[in-house]
């Protein structure tokens, strides 16, 4: 298997001998695919058609693939293309013609030329010539020169890779491409898991470099306002936009308009449908359920999954010792709702309900509560009458109304909630060892809110985070809590301080956190949401579940 390739096509191929061409490169091609179409028509029309057309099959063919259309314009001054292998249509090309052309993208490349072997048949193809359309306009594009874009793009997918693509085809002079920042995100669905603006635009520049656009002609910008630069600059000839952004182009050119600068030409592309890419769900939510492929979907399909390695440092590979899962997210995110499901769907499953043993640690006679007693005085956080009860009341506006004070009580009582939970960790396994045979690891499932806070995370093989929008969860907390919406949002407004504390950034809601290194998301293997319906949060369960016990068949059998 080869990390990189090229794939030398013919100007005429077609979207079945293409779909046998990706399908035959997806078995020796693992991460990134370059296509090129030497000595083919300047024509925009035939480009928009062929990128159309390459991305499309690509989408269904090879969804995980990084297919890259080298455009037609390059002049490569530098090996800027690097490829492992180079792949032709059997006998269609001579061996020195398929060279040459592979080294006029990259001299440094070596003489391995392989031939697809592939099959016709038409039995399995799911798109004809026919189906592939792209949206076209009489009106000519030689004097457009000067090229706007924009979008999120984040989880760049085939339907970015076009616009970007047309974009690049139609810029002779400039291509400005605004990558919308967290100031506009805020709305999206499960706004926190997108990649923050830094990466997007990396991924962004890296794929117009890829495809052959020059530094020197493309800028990327942040896209803090729906209209950006073209709104207030004269300089550009035309926008690229997907059918669904029209209203917004026109709004733009009325803008232009009253700004006294002339309208932009605007080129449409056609996005592909989700319902060609992935099957991974059974359903999308009711706000997911359109056809056309977004990043949202993409977000939504990565719910359950595993995000990145565990935590190896900790593993202890013994099939009797608990494997230990963080389990924590905002309040109201769902956190005790997920840890039952996941208990319910087998005994291997135990939960530890953090919240339950913090109430513990308060019971008069316990070392935290004499603790307590010692350091705040038993006049100002407990009742006037033995056995001295905390006063949760009391003592919450004590501490919450000074942060020296809060970060007193959380040393007391912390290490004692960690202690209980180190206690029933070790009954859980010394239960597995009794078991005569065949014991199954446990998995214990530390359900915490200050999971991150406390620094817990740190013994966990993983940490579970759930995610939700803060206008639901403080719907919930008012619901479930019977306070106030403003009691509400304190509390989670308290909650989000600590946590950017821990991150040295973002809180639980932030947009475009993703991947930012001081985002509470990164600190996530796995990442819940009960946003939608409890059919969906049970998919994501199960999901995960039947994930984690492949994991833990790895850890158990490699010891």
């Amino acid at each position: 298997m080869y990390r990189s390739g090229l794939l030398i096509l013919s100007p005429h191929v077609h979207s079945q001998k293409l779909f046998s061409l990706l399908k035959y490169v997806s078995n020796v091609v693992n991460e990134k695919l370059f296509l090129a179409i030497p000595r083919s028509p300047s024509d925009f029309m035939f480009w928009k058609r062929t990128a159309t057309l390459c991305y499309t099959t690509a989408c269904k063919v090879c969804p995980s693939l990084n297919v890259c259309l080298i455009l037609p314009t390059t002049k490569y001054t530098k090996p800027s293309v690097k490829f492992d292998i180079v792949i032709s249509p059997e006998s269609e090309f001579s061996p020195a013609w398929i060279l040459n052309e592979a080294h006029n993208i990259n001299p440094l490349y070596g003489d391995r030329v392989m031939y697809a072997t592939i099959d016709n048949s038409e039995s399995d193809l799911p798109i004809t010539d026919d189906q592939i359309t792209v949206a076209s306009s009489d009106e000519s594009h030689e004097d457009i020169s000067r090229v706007c874009l924009g979008g999120t793009f984040d989880r760049l997918h085939y339907g970015h890779k076009i616009l970007l693509t047309v974009g690049a085809l139609l810029a002779k002079e400039h291509l400005l491409v605004g990558v919308t920042c967290s100031d506009l995100l805020s709305s999206k669905c499960l706004s926190p898991l997108i990649f923050s603006w830094e990466k997007r635009s990396k991924i962004v520049q890296t794929f117009l470099s890829d495809i052959g656009v020059q530094s020197k002609i493309m800028k990327i910008v942040k896209l803090s306002d729906k209209f950006g630069p073209p709104g207030y600059s004269a300089e550009f000839d035309c926008i690229v936009a997907s059918s669904d952004s029209l209203d917004n182009c026109k709004k733009l050119n009325e803008l232009r308009r009253a700004n006294g600068f002339k309208p932009l030409k605007i080129e449409v592309i056609n996005f592909i449908c989700s319902a060609e890419i992935s099957n991974e769900y059974k359903a999308y939510p009711f706000d997911l359920s359109d056809l056309k492929l977004c990043s949202s979907k993409l977000r939504f399909n990565e719910l359950g999954s595993l995000l990145k390695p565990v935590n190896n440092i900790t593993v202890n590979n013994s099939s009797c010792s608990p494997y230990l899962i963080g389990l924590t997210g905002p309040s109201g995110s769902g956190k005790s709702s997920l840890a039952r499901r996941l208990e319910h769907l087998s005994d291997q499953v135990h939960v530890i309900d953090c919240d339950r043993l913090g109430h513990e640690a308060y019971i008069p006679g316990t070392p935290c509560h004499q603790a307590l007693l010692s350091h705040f005085g038993r006049e100002k956080i407990a009742s006037p009458v033995p056995p001295y009860a905390i006063d949760r009341g009391l003592l919450g506006r004590l501490v919450f109304s000074d942060p020296a004070q809060l970060k007193d009580l959380n040393s007391i009582v912390w290490p004692e909630i960690l202690k209980k939970i180190l206690t029933v960790v070790k009954e859980i396994e010394c239960k597995a060892l009794e078991q005569d045979r065949d014991p199954k690891r446990p998995v214990i499932i530390i359900d915490a809110a200050v999971l991150l806070q406390a620094r817990w995370d740190e013994m966990c093989h993983e940490v579970w985070l759930t995610v939700l929008s803060q206008t639901e969860a403080q719907r919930r907390l008012c619901e479930r809590n019977n306070l106030s919406p403003e009691a509400a949002s304190e509390r989670l407004a308290r909650q989000a301080s600590a946590v950017a504390e821990v991150t040295g950034g973002y809180t639980w809601f932030e947009a475009g956190q993703y991947s930012s290194q001081k985002s509470p998301i990164d600190y996530a293997h796995v990442i819940l949401s009960t946003e939608w319906d409890p059919e969906c949060s049970q998919y994501q369960v199960e999901k995960s579940w039947k994930a984690l016990q492949q994991r833990l068949e790895l850890t158990t059998t490699t010891q």
